[in-house]
């Protein structure tokens, strides 16, 4: 089952790898046994990682806005807590995905790289397997005899299976009997595995993650993994075949680097790093926006006292788009709210340069103020809706009044004239009605 699952990967594998081994040739390698075969699992690590940068920096952002939110995530557990009932469960659940949605929140994010590397690990691996026994004319698939795994045939497995490292053939394994010269070769490039995986986990540890309680048990975790991942390549090295040990050695360089620019380009928040990033990229701010925004405010005041709303909306329009310009340079987020003024844009990009910095003025932050925003803008459209109903309320009272003191007037003019009174004798007994009525409504009141 678990060979037919992997099979369709296999065979993508051995195409990508036939291919890019194909394009060596044409640079000029041997098309037989040799070099261009290891040099094309070297390529074929890159290309995967390549290809999975967005998803690693999708987790990267994910990561970020997980920490940005935590204390509205906080507050969504207090709400709920002590509330183990189904009702409460679902609705909890229910408000967190809508708080992840808002904020562009994933949480599944962080497994998406790993999840994508494992099939092709394990199809790398299932391709160079499968080499010695399509060498050999043994290989079967699922219980049936195969003569090719996708491009790989008989012909081209012997010409991989001729290719070696130090001596080693690709699709051998420390316990393929090779010598003691093999098993050394073995030894130095799985511990080689070992010490790029903890160096890339230890640097990423000590640069890249805010202080922490010893006794954290997520700090915990981490010492844990930082020695627990790298002895799983001593136990798991001795099954792999020469081509897989190439491909994740290869593999753990890419992670150093890739760790290396994480901690330069887009640290964790809290770290050292992060403040190290935060402080340069403050001041060089700072370097630009003194100057821009002093000249603002100089054309702010030489605006005639009497200037209208036009000459004042005409300069911050100008100011934001040269400011934005200037800002995106600086790696600032300036896709600000629409329901935004140009001034109130040019006013936050101002204020940047005022003040301290707790956290980079990136996408992060610009959502956070976007939902900050909309939260506002909702809070201006419910006011707007109780004075429409207050005015609404208050215009039926008047509306009701006036009905109820024509409708007296009517009674009044039918009833009170029986023997054809004269229009003043009408309205003396119509005002002596209206003083008994307000005596006897205090006399209630009391």
């Amino acid at each position: 089952m678990f060979d037919k699952i992997l099979h369709p990967f296999a065979v993508a594998v051995a195409w990508v790898w036939v291919k890019i081994h194909d394009f060596l040739v044409l640079l000029g390698f041997s098309s037989g046994s040799g070099v261009a075969w290891v040099i094309s699992i070297v390529l074929l690590t890159i290309i995967v990682r390549i290809l999975i940068l967005p998803l690693f920096l999708k987790q990267i952002k994910s990561s970020r806005a997980m920490q940005a939110i935590q204390p509205e995530v906080k507050l969504l557990q207090e709400k709920y807590k002590g509330k183990t009932d189904q009702a409460s469960r679902v609705k909890q659940s229910e408000e967190t995905q809508a708080l992840y949605k808002k904020y562009g929140v994933s949480p599944f994010a962080s497994c998406l790289p790993l999840l994508v590397q494992l099939p092709i690990l394990f199809a790398m691996y299932r391709a160079i397997y499968a080499v010695k026994d399509l060498a050999a004319g043994t290989y079967t698939y699922a219980g049936i005899e195969a003569d090719r795994l996708g491009p790989i045939t008989q012909e081209l497995a012997s010409s991989i299976n001729g290719s070696t490292v130090f001596g080693v053939p690709l699709s051998h394994t420390i316990t393929s009997g090779d010598g003691i010269a093999a098993i050394i070769v073995f030894v130095i490039l799985i511990g080689a595995m070992m010490v790029l995986q903890f160096f890339s986990m230890r640097i990423s540890m000590v640069r890249n993650m805010p202080p922490m309680d010893s006794n954290n048990p997520m700090m915990q975790s981490q010492k844990s993994m930082l020695y627990v991942m790298p002895l799983m390549y001593l136990f798991s090295g001795g099954f792999f075949q020469m081509g897989v040990i190439i491909y994740m050695v290869t593999a753990a360089l890419w992670a150093i680097a890739q760790t290396y620019w994480t901690i330069k380009v887009m640290p964790t928040p809290g770290s050292s790093a992060y403040e190290e990033l935060l402080k340069h990229r403050h001041d060089k701010y700072l370097e630009w926006a003194k100057p821009f925004f002093a000249s603002y405010d100089e054309a702010r005041s030489a605006l005639p006292s009497a200037a209208d709303d036009a000459q004042v909306l005409e300069l911050n329009e100008k100011t934001f788009t040269e400011a934005a310009a200037q800002a995106k340079k600086l790696k600032v987020a300036t896709d600000f709210p629409e329901s935004m003024s140009p001034g109130e844009k040019v006013s936050i990009l101002r204020n940047l340069a005022s003040q301290e910095w707790t956290t980079l003025p990136d996408e992060v932050w610009m959502r956070t103020l976007r939902v900050a925003a909309e939260k506002a803008e909702e809070r201006r459209n419910q006011q707007v809706k109780r004075e429409q109903n207050k005015r609404l309320s208050r215009e039926e009272r008047q509306t009701k009044a006036q009905r109820q003191r024509a409708e007296e007037a009517r009674k009044d003019s039918a009833s009170d004239n029986p023997a054809g009174l004269s229009a003043e004798e009408i309205e003396r007994r119509r005002q002596e009605r209206r003083k008994a009525r307000r005596k006897q409504n205090k006399k209630k009141g009391h």
